[in-house]
């Protein structure tokens, strides 16, 4: 439900501001975890209208599955 929400925000974001970047990290380490797991549990879908990267030691990445992340950043395709 959270992450419904979550999508719809970012569809009419993009729509006010096309172009930007969207960042967001958990307030915990353990909230970032949920937030890795619930990307990961619909990003066939997120990938069809956004890109979706995570914030590795080495810098931003493309998201994938299963892979710690310190934050993500979301682009409007």
């Amino acid at each position: 439900m959270i992450l419904a929400t979550v999508a719809a925000s970012l569809y009419r974001f993009f729509q006010k501001h096309p172009g930007a970047w969207v960042y967001a990290t958990g307030s915990t380490p353990q909230r970032t975890r949920l937030y890795r797991m619930g990307i990961s549990r619909f990003i066939e879908r997120i990938e069809t209208d956004f890109e979706v990267y995570g914030l590795q030691n080495e810098g931003w990445v493309i998201f994938e599955k299963n892979l710690p992340y310190e934050a993500f950043m979301v682009k409007q395709k």
